[in-house]
């Protein structure tokens, strides 16, 4: 289904059926061909872009070029409660030329009466056990035909760029504080290193002190229990350390 002339054909036109059960990844697929006379750039949108993979989700196609896009739902425990707000948008525009290296510049600059949608709906098949005797079920995604408007289709885009932008927010959030624990992990280990090397040059020197003492020679400040000593403020301050770095 498309709002205006669209510049790709899509199949199927209407909707993508998903057929379960939906506890493993399901795949649907879509055909776009470039029916135009023009190099088309292309945007797969969803309502749903956290239950969805779409492989590829952008790219050009030239004059009668076809590609196939993958549609994977992830896995989920029946149909989705939210399955009535599901939707696809296939958004195009012409190229301004064929050997684009930057297509998501083109979305920012483009003129919004030059891009036209194809809206699909989702149709969820949930098949039973046969050996249960239940039958299967089927859920259409808002069963009613409708085109998008160009304010639709703004507002789909927006649904998709706010749970892609708030998605990449929690990933860069999350890289920032891995490395950071990393750098200090790896700040500790190098005291823990340093120390273990005083200890050990200092646990020499108690051993050449004490062997002065068996020769019979007479070392100032000395004492019998040093090396004790050494040992136990070396555990000590490796303990707190180490206690940091888990």
């Amino acid at each position: 289904m498309s709002d205006k002339h669209s510049l790709l054909q899509v199949t199927p036109n209407r909707e993508l059926t998903f057929t379960g059960p939906f506890t493993d990844v399901v795949t649907a697929h879509m055909t776009l061909k470039n029916t135009s006379s023009n190099p088309v750039c292309f945007k797969v949108k969803t309502t749903a872009p956290k239950q969805y993979c779409v492989r590829p989700n952008s790219g050009l196609l030239k004059q009668g070029d076809s590609k196939q896009i993958t549609v994977m739902l992830q896995p989920l425990e029946g149909i989705p409660s939210d399955a009535g707000r599901h939707k696809f948008m296939v958004q195009s525009c012409v190229a301004p030329a064929e050997d684009l290296q930057d297509l998501e510049s083109i979305w920012k600059v483009v003129d919004p009466s030059e891009l036209t949608y194809s809206k699909l709906m989702v149709t969820f098949v949930d098949k039973k056990n046969p050996a249960s005797g239940d039958d299967s079920k089927t859920f259409i995604a808002n069963g009613s035909e409708e085109t998008f408007s160009s304010g639709q289709a703004q507002e789909l885009g927006s649904s998709y760029s706010a749970n892609t932008s708030q998605q990449d927010g929690t990933v860069a959030s999350l890289r920032k504080s891995l490395k950071s624990t990393i750098d200090e992990k790896d700040e500790l280990q190098k005291k823990v290193n340093g120390l273990e090397q005083e200890i050990e040059v200092m646990l020499k020197k108690n051993r050449k002190l004490q062997q002065n003492q068996a020769d019979g020679a007479v070392v100032e400040g000395t004492y019998p229990s040093l090396q004790v000593v050494l040992i136990a403020i070396a555990t000590l301050l490796i303990g707190l350390i180490l206690g940091h770095l888990f």
